[in-house]
């Protein structure tokens, strides 16, 4: 079956490109706007600065997403447990939640400037909330039980959080970060394009004043493989950390 899953994508993929250069040749497309396939797949061979780049968004990816997911993890699990906090700061900070991050980068820049703070605060705020609401959940929808164990074994405090309520939610919590670096990703390349001067994002944006279509092309590329690769880590993880909910 795996196989047969196989095959079928390889030839999907190669229907595509074949579609791909059929529809360049034949409606005579102006070649530098619509390059070829095989003008993409050459310019692979002409990213210098590649590594750098994917040094730089990487480094700023997981700089944001790790602030942005520890403070999810604990303001879930504040407004979860405590219902006072959650009706008071968490009404409030649902406010914020609804706010574009995209609308935020202007601000951001204005307030941070181009440097590394910018970017990443943006990044930390995209990923604190799908974590929070995540978190909250599985804080929520913990069994009775669990709290019943726990008071009749006296178990209180950080001892409490830690083995009771964080790793009784840590499926939800897994799934919030899953959600949040994906949008993050998308929320870096845009950050990028206004204000680094390295960076997947920066790049596409350069290529695209000097007219190099195949290398943004290639980059985008570039993009959709990184993304998947980050988002089937998180998957595997998952599996990893809780093998009790293995349903995908």
């Amino acid at each position: 079956m795996k196989n047969n899953k196989s095959l079928y994508l390889i030839l999907l993929v190669l229907f595509v490109l074949i579609g791909w250069q059929f529809a360049v040749s034949l409606f005579n497309l102006n070649k530098t706007l619509y390059p070829t396939p095989i003008s993409v797949f050459k310019s692979f061979f002409e990213l210098e600065n590649l590594f750098l780049d994917l040094q730089m968004s990487l480094l700023r990816l997981l700089s944001g997403s790790f602030v942005g997911i520890i403070s999810g993890i604990l303001f879930g699990i504040i407004t979860g447990h405590f219902s006072q906090i959650n009706e008071t700061f968490g009404k409030f900070t649902n406010f914020f939640r609804f706010v574009p991050p995209l609308a935020l980068v202007p601000l951001f820049l204005l307030w941070f400037g181009i440097g590394e703070s910018s970017k990443i605060g943006l990044l930390a705020w995209t990923c604190f909330f799908p974590v929070w609401i995540s978190t909250y959940n599985g804080v929520k929808n913990l069994e009775n039980k669990y709290y019943f164990v726990a008071k009749s074994l006296d178990i209180k405090g950080f001892y409490f959080i830690r083995e009771v309520l964080f790793k009784g939610s840590l499926n939800y919590i897994l799934n919030g970060a899953r959600i949040g670096i994906g949008i993050a990703f998308s929320v870096l390349v845009a950050a990028e394009m206004i204000g680094a001067y390295a960076g997947l994002g920066y790049r596409i944006f350069f290529l695209q004043s000097v007219y190099r279509v195949d290398i943004m092309i290639a980059y985008i590329i570039i993009l959709g493989i990184l993304g998947l690769i980050i988002d089937r880590s998180f998957v595997l993880i998952s599996k990893k950390l809780t093998p009790w909910k293995n349903d995908e």
